[in-house]
């Protein structure tokens, strides 16, 4: 009889995927309604996802969002990123043009096997001018950069810079409490006056450095006021509001002159 080797490590059985009903798994497949699965059956889901496309899903390449009361996945930076490795894709801008008050680029990638494709990016100018306005030229060129890599990957998903253009868009995962509690959302005003805040407590560019880092948003990510208002509950909202005040307060008491205490009056 062999001896017992004790410091071999357990052998831990894997953990079983969870079963998808065929009636759901079809309703998921043909109507793209992720809503119906549970959080286990959307992790496997997801998982499945990232394993057929080659991606990694640690570095979270997708995230949920809620449209016309369906639920499903939409592409993150990341997810364009590493279809672009694993595919080796190259994109080049072939046009920049002004409509109106329309920016339209429009991007051409091609895969290490040769094939190509094309899309274009669009966004509103307006009135925009200075840093808002290059920061929109920026998004214009990168949303049609992620839109041709997608459809080059053969992907059909939205792009989160696309999620800015579309009303009643929510994102985030759905709680599965069958009845969860609403969290409140802020206000465009609540969300002005948040930014006013950090700018004025920490100066512009450093405070909106340091709201994306409070909000947890990646370094690039926009602080719009409808992004603002779409991502932040209004108790994010009050604890920034007042760690910021509170900033300000020691700021201020900082720059206080120390004045000497006034002499005892002596009397008689």
């Amino acid at each position: 009889m062999d001896p017992i080797n004790h410091d071999l490590p357990a052998v831990v059985p894997p953990t079983p995927t969870p079963s998808i009903p065929p009636e759901i798994l079809e309703q998921v497949l043909i109507g793209g309604d992720l809503s119906q699965l549970t959080e286990a059956q959307r992790l496997a889901y997801y998982r499945a996802v990232c394993q057929s496309l080659g991606l990694n899903p640690l570095s979270k390449p997708f995230e949920y969002l809620t449209l016309n009361g369906k639920l499903r996945l939409y592409a993150l930076r990341d997810c364009a990123d590493q279809l672009r490795r694993l595919h080796g894709i190259s994109i080049y801008i072939v046009d920049r043009e002004r409509l109106g008050d329309l920016y339209i680029v429009t991007a051409r990638a091609k895969d290490r096997t040769g094939r190509e494709d094309e899309s274009t990016g669009a966004v509103a100018l307006g009135t925009l001018k200075g840093d808002a306005l290059a920061n929109a030229l920026m998004k214009c060129e990168t949303k049609a950069k992620r839109r041709v890599t997608l459809s080059l990957a053969g992907l059909g998903w939205l792009d989160e810079t696309e999620l800015e253009t579309i009303p009643g868009v929510r994102v985030g995962e759905p709680n599965d409490d069958p009845h969860p509690p609403q969290a409140t959302r802020l206000t465009s005003d609540q969300a002005r006056e948040l930014k006013k805040r950090a700018q004025t407590a920490f100066g512009y560019q450093e405070g909106e450095k340091r709201l994306r880092a409070d909000l947890g948003f990646e370094v690039d990510e926009k602080l719009t006021l409808r992004h603002l208002a779409a991502h932040i509950t209004v108790e994010q909202y009050q604890t920034l509001m007042d760690g910021y005040a509170q900033v300000l307060r020691q700021e201020v008491e900082a720059d206080l002159p120390d004045f000497p205490p006034p002499a005892a009056s002596v009397e008689g």
